[in-house]
């Protein structure tokens, strides 16, 4: 396991599509830790603006089953897209490698609540605006799994696009933090 300061450079890497970093992550089968960090610090990045103008008793309690919530769809929709790219596409892939990508790929999930803070401390950038960043940030999360696999395990397009569009549906029809932001 690295530090949390070599994950956060390789998560930078990972969004800007860096192949060298992609087949390092696909390649190493200690990196599910990392992943596993990077969703769940995204997940919790969700939940902070709620942390803060909440007057809720048990809002520690909502963020934790959010959390966990969050966590057992990544899990689920991983396990969904790894399924799907060894029966229906007869991809031979490693698991760990496809919840890597999809944990990696998931951080960026973690810039909404980024989005939601600049839009509520500085201006409104109005309800249509935020449709579509959250609509281009659910597109940039479809390329990064659908490149990551493509560079990572040398597959075809077809493939990696129907796969990854597995997971955004699954992803976000199962997960309930996910659906605040939507």
């Amino acid at each position: 396991m690295n530090t949390l300061k070599d994950v956060w450079r390789q998560f930078k890497l990972f969004i800007r599509f860096d192949s060298e970093t992609i087949l390092k992550i696909t390649q190493d089968r200690y990196e599910t830790g990392n992943a596993f960090l990077i969703v769940t610090f995204s997940l919790f990045a969700i939940y902070i603006p709620l942390l803060f103008s909440s007057n809720i008793n048990n809002i520690f309690d909502l963020i934790f089953f959010g959390v966990l919530d969050g966590t057992f769809s990544w899990v689920f929709s991983s396990l969904v897209m790894w399924f799907a790219l060894g029966r229906v596409f007869k991809e031979n892939v490693d698991l760990n490698s496809i919840i890597t990508i999809t944990g990696y790929s998931h951080g960026l999930v973690g810039f909404v609540s980024i989005w939601f803070f600049l839009q509520n401390s500085f201006m409104n950038f109005g309800d249509r605006v935020n449709q579509v960043f959250i609509l281009l940030l659910i597109f940039w999360i479809y390329n990064a799994v659908a490149k990551s696999l493509e560079l990572g395990f040398f597959m075809e397009k077809r493939n990696t696009k129907l796969s990854s569009a597995i997971f955004i549906f699954i992803l976000f029809w199962t997960s309930d933090p996910l659906k605040i932001i939507i």
